[in-house]
Protein backbone atom coordinates (compact mmCIF):
# COMPACT_ATOMS: atom_id res chain seq x y z
CA UNK A 1 0.00 0.00 0.00
CA UNK A 2 1.26 3.40 -0.91
CA UNK A 3 1.83 5.77 2.29
CA UNK A 4 1.84 9.72 1.84
CA UNK A 5 5.43 11.15 2.85
CA UNK A 6 4.46 13.65 5.06
CA UNK A 7 6.43 16.18 7.70
CA UNK A 8 4.92 18.67 10.45
CA UNK A 9 5.94 22.11 11.26
CA UNK A 10 5.14 23.61 14.42
CA UNK A 11 5.02 20.78 17.35
CA UNK A 12 3.25 22.62 20.56
CA UNK A 13 0.30 20.95 21.90
CA UNK A 14 -1.76 20.80 18.79
CA UNK A 15 1.55 20.07 16.53
CA UNK A 16 2.65 16.96 18.85
CA UNK A 17 -1.62 15.41 17.85
CA UNK A 18 -0.12 16.08 14.10
CA UNK A 19 2.64 13.92 14.46
CA UNK A 20 1.51 11.47 16.24
CA UNK A 21 -1.44 10.90 13.66
CA UNK A 22 0.90 10.37 11.41
CA UNK A 23 3.49 8.21 13.22
CA UNK A 24 0.49 5.88 13.87
CA UNK A 25 -1.70 6.61 10.46
CA UNK A 26 -1.11 3.24 8.55
CA UNK A 27 -1.20 5.92 5.44
CA UNK A 28 0.96 8.13 6.17
CA UNK A 29 4.82 7.96 6.18
CA UNK A 30 6.52 11.01 8.85
CA UNK A 31 9.65 11.57 7.21
CA UNK A 32 10.50 15.04 9.76
CA UNK A 33 9.24 17.64 11.80
CA UNK A 34 10.05 21.27 12.09
CA UNK A 35 10.18 23.66 14.97
CA UNK A 36 12.90 26.48 16.35
CA UNK A 37 12.33 25.79 20.03
CA UNK A 38 15.11 22.88 19.88
CA UNK A 39 13.99 21.87 22.91
CA UNK A 40 11.06 21.17 22.28
CA UNK A 41 11.14 19.76 18.69
CA UNK A 42 13.80 17.32 20.41
CA UNK A 43 11.65 15.73 22.80
CA UNK A 44 8.91 15.03 20.60
CA UNK A 45 11.60 13.77 17.83
CA UNK A 46 12.66 11.22 20.62
CA UNK A 47 9.13 10.51 21.95
CA UNK A 48 8.23 9.28 18.05
CA UNK A 49 11.69 8.25 17.00
CA UNK A 50 11.46 10.58 13.77
CA UNK A 51 13.99 13.37 12.46
CA UNK A 52 13.76 17.10 13.42
CA UNK A 53 15.09 20.31 11.86
CA UNK A 54 14.88 24.05 13.06
CA UNK A 55 14.30 25.17 10.04
CA UNK A 56 11.06 24.83 8.12
CA UNK A 57 12.58 25.24 3.97
CA UNK A 58 14.46 22.24 4.60
CA UNK A 59 11.19 20.58 4.59
CA UNK A 60 9.99 22.65 1.98
CA UNK A 61 13.37 21.62 0.06
CA UNK A 62 12.82 17.75 0.78
CA UNK A 63 11.38 16.24 -2.80
CA UNK A 64 10.10 13.10 -0.88
CA UNK A 65 7.41 15.44 1.27
CA UNK A 66 4.16 15.31 -0.16
CA UNK A 67 2.14 16.55 2.58
CA UNK A 68 3.01 19.01 5.20
CA UNK A 69 0.72 20.17 8.30
CA UNK A 70 1.55 23.80 9.67
CA UNK A 71 0.74 24.11 13.23
CA UNK A 72 2.72 27.07 14.48
CA UNK A 73 1.30 30.16 16.37
CA UNK A 74 -2.26 31.61 14.70
CA UNK A 75 -0.41 34.42 13.60
CA UNK A 76 2.66 32.53 11.71
CA UNK A 77 0.80 30.58 9.19
CA UNK A 78 1.26 32.76 5.70
CA UNK A 79 4.59 32.17 5.18
CA UNK A 80 5.20 28.74 5.82
CA UNK A 81 2.05 27.71 3.90
CA UNK A 82 2.76 29.61 0.79
CA UNK A 83 6.27 27.85 1.07
CA UNK A 84 5.04 24.33 1.08
CA UNK A 85 2.51 25.11 -2.02
CA UNK A 86 5.06 26.68 -4.25
CA UNK A 87 7.37 23.51 -3.48
CA UNK A 88 5.10 21.53 -4.49
CA UNK A 89 3.49 19.88 -1.19
CA UNK A 90 -0.19 19.82 -0.29
CA UNK A 91 -1.14 21.56 3.10
CA UNK A 92 -3.01 21.11 6.28
CA UNK A 93 -3.03 24.24 8.48
CA UNK A 94 -4.33 24.78 11.82
CA UNK A 95 -7.09 27.17 12.44
CA UNK A 96 -7.18 30.10 12.19
CA UNK A 97 -5.94 30.37 8.36
CA UNK A 98 -4.72 33.55 9.02
CA UNK A 99 -4.97 36.33 11.94
CA UNK A 100 -6.11 38.76 8.85
CA UNK A 101 -7.34 39.03 5.55
CA UNK A 102 -3.92 39.57 3.70
CA UNK A 103 -2.07 36.70 4.76
CA UNK A 104 -5.54 34.49 4.20
CA UNK A 105 -5.68 36.03 0.47
CA UNK A 106 -2.63 35.26 -0.35
CA UNK A 107 -2.27 31.69 0.88
CA UNK A 108 -5.45 31.46 -0.87
CA UNK A 109 -3.74 32.37 -4.51
CA UNK A 110 -1.08 30.45 -3.57
CA UNK A 111 -3.26 27.15 -3.68
CA UNK A 112 -4.89 28.24 -6.12
CA UNK A 113 -1.35 28.46 -8.50
CA UNK A 114 -0.04 25.32 -7.22
CA UNK A 115 -3.09 23.07 -8.04
CA UNK A 116 -2.37 21.45 -4.51
CA UNK A 117 -4.70 20.90 -1.46
CA UNK A 118 -4.73 23.63 1.50
CA UNK A 119 -7.11 22.54 3.98
CA UNK A 120 -7.59 24.46 7.09
CA UNK A 121 -8.00 22.04 10.04
CA UNK A 122 -11.63 22.77 11.17
CA UNK A 123 -11.68 19.67 13.51
CA UNK A 124 -15.26 20.21 14.61
CA UNK A 125 -16.77 19.37 11.53
CA UNK A 126 -15.63 15.82 12.28
CA UNK A 127 -17.08 15.68 16.07
CA UNK A 128 -20.49 12.85 16.11
CA UNK A 129 -22.52 16.25 17.56
CA UNK A 130 -22.34 18.13 14.71
CA UNK A 131 -22.50 15.85 12.03
CA UNK A 132 -25.54 14.74 13.22
CA UNK A 133 -26.77 18.22 13.73
CA UNK A 134 -25.64 19.07 9.98
CA UNK A 135 -27.39 16.24 8.56
CA UNK A 136 -30.70 16.67 10.76
CA UNK A 137 -30.55 20.01 9.61
CA UNK A 138 -30.09 19.32 5.81
CA UNK A 139 -32.93 16.52 5.90
CA UNK A 140 -35.40 19.88 7.15
CA UNK A 141 -35.47 18.29 10.81
CA UNK A 142 -35.23 22.00 12.46
CA UNK A 143 -36.82 23.68 9.42
CA UNK A 144 -35.75 27.52 9.14
CA UNK A 145 -33.39 28.56 11.74
CA UNK A 146 -34.60 31.35 13.25
CA UNK A 147 -30.82 32.05 15.70
CA UNK A 148 -27.87 30.27 16.71
CA UNK A 149 -26.34 30.52 19.68
CA UNK A 150 -22.68 29.27 20.55
CA UNK A 151 -20.17 30.07 22.93
CA UNK A 152 -16.12 28.45 23.17
CA UNK A 153 -14.12 29.71 25.85
CA UNK A 154 -10.60 28.74 28.09
CA UNK A 155 -9.53 28.98 31.13
CA UNK A 156 -7.52 31.97 31.80
CA UNK A 157 -4.76 29.48 32.21
CA UNK A 158 -4.58 29.02 28.61
CA UNK A 159 -3.08 32.40 27.38
CA UNK A 160 -0.74 33.10 30.85
CA UNK A 161 0.92 29.67 30.65
CA UNK A 162 0.21 27.28 28.16
CA UNK A 163 1.78 30.10 25.50
CA UNK A 164 4.69 32.83 24.72
CA UNK A 165 3.16 34.28 22.09
CA UNK A 166 -0.71 34.67 23.77
CA UNK A 167 -0.40 39.30 23.27
CA UNK A 168 -0.13 38.03 18.85
CA UNK A 169 -3.65 36.24 18.86
CA UNK A 170 -6.32 36.29 21.81
CA UNK A 171 -9.93 34.47 22.54
CA UNK A 172 -11.00 35.48 18.99
CA UNK A 173 -8.56 34.49 16.87
CA UNK A 174 -7.77 30.93 18.82
CA UNK A 175 -11.36 29.84 19.55
CA UNK A 176 -13.91 31.98 16.95
CA UNK A 177 -12.78 29.79 14.16
CA UNK A 178 -14.37 26.75 15.88
CA UNK A 179 -17.75 27.98 16.45
CA UNK A 180 -18.13 30.57 13.17
CA UNK A 181 -16.99 28.02 11.61
CA UNK A 182 -20.09 25.86 12.78
CA UNK A 183 -22.72 28.17 11.80
CA UNK A 184 -21.47 29.00 8.19
CA UNK A 185 -21.33 25.55 7.74
CA UNK A 186 -24.10 23.80 9.50
CA UNK A 187 -26.27 26.61 8.00
CA UNK A 188 -24.73 26.81 4.45
CA UNK A 189 -24.99 30.82 4.16
CA UNK A 190 -23.20 33.95 4.35
CA UNK A 191 -22.88 36.39 7.28
CA UNK A 192 -24.07 39.66 5.39
CA UNK A 193 -22.90 42.04 8.59
CA UNK A 194 -21.77 42.06 12.02
CA UNK A 195 -21.69 43.83 15.40
CA UNK A 196 -19.15 43.17 17.96
CA UNK A 197 -18.15 44.37 21.62
CA UNK A 198 -15.30 43.26 23.51
CA UNK A 199 -13.45 43.93 27.00
CA UNK A 200 -9.91 44.20 27.79
CA UNK A 201 -9.18 44.38 31.45
CA UNK A 202 -8.26 41.17 32.99
CA UNK A 203 -5.56 40.12 30.82
CA UNK A 204 -4.21 43.36 30.19
CA UNK A 205 -3.72 43.62 33.96
CA UNK A 206 -1.09 40.56 33.19
CA UNK A 207 0.75 42.46 30.65
CA UNK A 208 -1.39 40.89 27.97
CA UNK A 209 -3.13 44.23 25.64
CA UNK A 210 -5.74 40.92 24.20
CA UNK A 211 -9.20 40.87 24.91
CA UNK A 212 -10.31 39.37 28.05
CA UNK A 213 -14.08 38.49 25.78
CA UNK A 214 -15.51 38.96 22.48
CA UNK A 215 -19.12 38.65 21.53
CA UNK A 216 -20.51 38.86 17.51
CA UNK A 217 -23.85 38.76 16.30
CA UNK A 218 -23.78 37.43 12.92
CA UNK A 219 -26.40 38.71 10.54
CA UNK A 220 -27.55 36.62 7.76
CA UNK A 221 -30.67 37.93 6.64
CA UNK A 222 -32.88 34.94 7.11
CA UNK A 223 -31.28 34.88 10.70
CA UNK A 224 -28.82 35.34 12.99
CA UNK A 225 -26.09 34.22 15.27
CA UNK A 226 -24.61 35.24 18.36
CA UNK A 227 -21.10 34.25 19.40
CA UNK A 228 -19.09 34.29 22.32
CA UNK A 229 -15.96 33.47 23.38
CA UNK A 230 -13.80 34.46 26.90
CA UNK A 231 -10.26 33.49 27.75
CA UNK A 232 -10.66 34.25 31.43
CA UNK A 233 -12.82 31.17 33.13
CA UNK A 234 -11.12 31.42 36.50
CA UNK A 235 -8.16 28.45 36.63
CA UNK A 236 -10.03 26.40 39.35
CA UNK A 237 -13.11 25.94 36.82
CA UNK A 238 -13.76 21.78 36.53
CA UNK A 239 -13.39 22.57 32.77
CA UNK A 240 -10.37 23.32 30.92
CA UNK A 241 -13.08 25.09 28.06
CA UNK A 242 -16.68 25.85 28.08
CA UNK A 243 -18.44 24.85 24.83
CA UNK A 244 -21.80 24.86 23.97
CA UNK A 245 -24.42 25.56 20.51
CA UNK A 246 -28.07 25.88 20.31
CA UNK A 247 -29.80 25.99 17.54
CA UNK A 248 -33.25 27.24 17.40
CA UNK A 249 -35.45 26.42 14.32
CA UNK A 250 -39.58 26.98 12.89
CA UNK A 251 -39.56 23.27 13.30
CA UNK A 252 -37.06 21.91 15.66
CA UNK A 253 -34.02 22.72 18.33
CA UNK A 254 -30.80 21.46 18.86
CA UNK A 255 -28.49 21.77 21.72
CA UNK A 256 -24.98 20.50 22.24
CA UNK A 257 -23.23 21.24 25.67
CA UNK A 258 -19.89 20.42 25.98
CA UNK A 259 -19.31 21.52 29.70
CA UNK A 260 -20.59 18.46 30.82
CA UNK A 261 -19.02 15.29 29.04
CA UNK A 262 -20.31 12.88 31.27
CA UNK A 263 -16.76 12.15 32.47
CA UNK A 264 -15.97 13.92 36.09
CA UNK A 265 -12.53 13.06 37.89
CA UNK A 266 -11.76 13.65 41.36
CA UNK A 267 -8.23 13.69 42.89
CA UNK A 268 -6.71 14.04 46.04
CA UNK A 269 -3.58 13.54 44.77
CA UNK A 270 -3.23 16.21 41.92
CA UNK A 271 -6.28 17.83 44.57
CA UNK A 272 -8.36 18.64 41.01
CA UNK A 273 -11.62 17.67 40.09
CA UNK A 274 -11.78 18.40 36.42
CA UNK A 275 -14.31 17.36 33.64
CA UNK A 276 -12.09 16.38 30.63
CA UNK A 277 -12.82 16.76 26.67
CA UNK A 278 -12.16 13.26 26.48
CA UNK A 279 -13.99 12.45 23.20
CA UNK A 280 -11.84 14.77 21.16
CA UNK A 281 -8.81 13.00 21.57
CA UNK A 282 -9.15 8.90 22.83
CA UNK A 283 -5.36 6.92 22.18
CA UNK A 284 -7.12 3.67 22.12
CA UNK A 285 -4.64 0.58 22.68
CA UNK A 286 -2.57 1.93 19.92
CA UNK A 287 -4.36 3.96 18.11
CA UNK A 288 -6.29 6.91 17.98
CA UNK A 289 -10.00 7.74 18.35
CA UNK A 290 -12.03 11.07 18.42
CA UNK A 291 -12.47 13.92 16.53
CA UNK A 292 -9.60 16.05 16.41
CA UNK A 293 -7.09 13.46 14.12
CA UNK A 294 -9.62 12.55 11.93
CA UNK A 295 -9.25 15.36 9.44
CA UNK A 296 -5.80 14.99 9.61
CA UNK A 297 -6.42 11.30 8.68
CA UNK A 298 -9.07 12.35 6.28
CA UNK A 299 -6.39 14.67 4.71
CA UNK A 300 -4.09 12.22 3.93
CA UNK A 301 -7.22 10.11 2.74
CA UNK A 302 -7.82 13.02 0.07
CA UNK A 303 -4.27 12.70 -1.60
CA UNK A 304 -4.27 9.22 -1.76
CA UNK A 305 -8.05 9.27 -3.45
CA UNK A 306 -6.90 12.48 -5.47
CA UNK A 307 -10.01 14.18 -4.56
CA UNK A 308 -10.83 17.69 -2.82
CA UNK A 309 -11.57 18.02 0.90
CA UNK A 310 -14.87 19.43 1.93
CA UNK A 311 -13.46 21.98 3.81
CA UNK A 312 -11.91 24.71 1.41
CA UNK A 313 -9.51 27.52 1.34
CA UNK A 314 -12.48 29.63 0.19
CA UNK A 315 -14.12 28.52 3.52
CA UNK A 316 -11.40 29.41 5.63
CA UNK A 317 -10.41 32.85 4.42
CA UNK A 318 -14.06 33.81 4.58
CA UNK A 319 -13.95 32.89 8.48
CA UNK A 320 -11.01 35.22 8.52
CA UNK A 321 -13.08 37.87 7.35
CA UNK A 322 -15.80 37.84 9.64
CA UNK A 323 -13.40 37.49 12.79
CA UNK A 324 -11.71 40.51 11.57
CA UNK A 325 -15.32 42.12 10.35
CA UNK A 326 -16.35 41.54 14.84
CA UNK A 327 -12.92 43.22 15.93
CA UNK A 328 -13.23 46.04 13.31
CA UNK A 329 -16.95 46.51 14.58
CA UNK A 330 -15.74 46.43 18.52
CA UNK A 331 -12.88 48.67 17.79
CA UNK A 332 -15.30 50.85 16.05
CA UNK A 333 -18.54 50.51 17.83
CA UNK A 334 -20.14 50.32 14.05
CA UNK A 335 -21.86 47.68 12.01
CA UNK A 336 -19.70 46.17 9.77
CA UNK A 337 -20.72 44.87 6.28
CA UNK A 338 -18.96 41.40 4.54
Amino acid sequence: MRKIKCAVVGTGIFGELHVETYASYDKADLLIICDSNEDRVKKVSKKYNVKYTLDYKEVAENEEIEAVSVATPDFAHRDIVVEMLQKGKHVLVEKPMATNVKDAEIMLEAAKESGKILMIDFHNRFNPAFIQTKERFDNGDFGDIGMIYTRMSDAISVPLKWFSWSDKSGPQWFLFPHIVDLVTWISGEKVKKVYGIGKKEVLKSHGLDIYDTVTGILDFGKFYATVETSWIIPEVWTSICDFYFKLEGSKGRVEADFGDMGLKIASDVKKTMEIPLYTGYIPTYGKLQGFQPLPIMYFIDCILENKKPFITPEEGLENVKIISSIIKSVETGKVVEI
